[in-house]
């Protein structure tokens, strides 16, 4: 009997101290999907910050925007001032180096973001509009162990990606993208 009472009372610790954690079940069937948030609107525009630790330590913030097929992600330097654009159209990806105003290619851009070559144009235009769902079918295939974290946001219309970590070789790498915020904008119909 005094040891169920002090079970009980252990219980009653930890669920007390269960309520502090920063951690929240998040019910996925919420989770936001782009084909309805395009039945909706026309296109979103936001903000985020690239960011990397470990061998390479920097970050950058950026803004980008997505419609229909196309895309893009312009990302800037600690100054703020444009480095690099991501120009996505329909399955084509193509990188540009805006301080000299030319394409560069893939093995360029990825002294800035290592993974970028795993990375295709259907998941770019899936966070960009903040649905989670495409991180089930990523596949990076990488030498190194790497693994795949995530944050989201509940809004009243579902959860939003809000946070994708990359961690390779068990965390002495970790790249971070962080989406600040995101602007809907609607359709709008026009008499002619």
């Amino acid at each position: 009997m005094k040891n169920n009472k002090i079970f009980f009372i252990f219980l009653i610790f930890i669920t007390g101290c269960a309520s502090n954690s920063p951690y929240t079940v998040i019910d996925t069937s919420k989770n936001i999907k782009i084909e309805n948030l395009e039945s909706k609107y026309n296109r979103v525009i936001g903000t985020g910050t690239l960011s990397g630790n470990g061998k390479a330590n920097f970050s950058s913030p950026f803004i980008f925007e997505s419609q229909n097929q196309s895309s893009y992600i312009v990302f800037k330097d600690f100054l703020g001032r444009r480095k690099y654009m991501v120009d996505i159209d329909r399955e084509n990806i193509t990188y540009i180096d805006l301080r000299s105003n030319q394409q560069v290619d893939l093995d360029e851009f990825q002294n800035f973001f290592p993974i970028s070559d795993q990375l295709n144009a259907k998941f770019y235009k899936n966070i960009l509009w903040g649905d989670p769902r495409i991180l089930k079918k990523i596949n990076i295939n990488l030498k190194n162990s790497y693994s795949i974290s995530t944050k989201l946001k509940s809004f009243e219309s579902g959860n939003f990606l809000d946070e994708i970590i990359f961690s390779l070789n068990n965390s002495k790498q970790v790249y971070s993208i962080k989406f600040n915020r995101r602007n809907f904008k609607r359709w709008k119909n026009y008499l002619l």
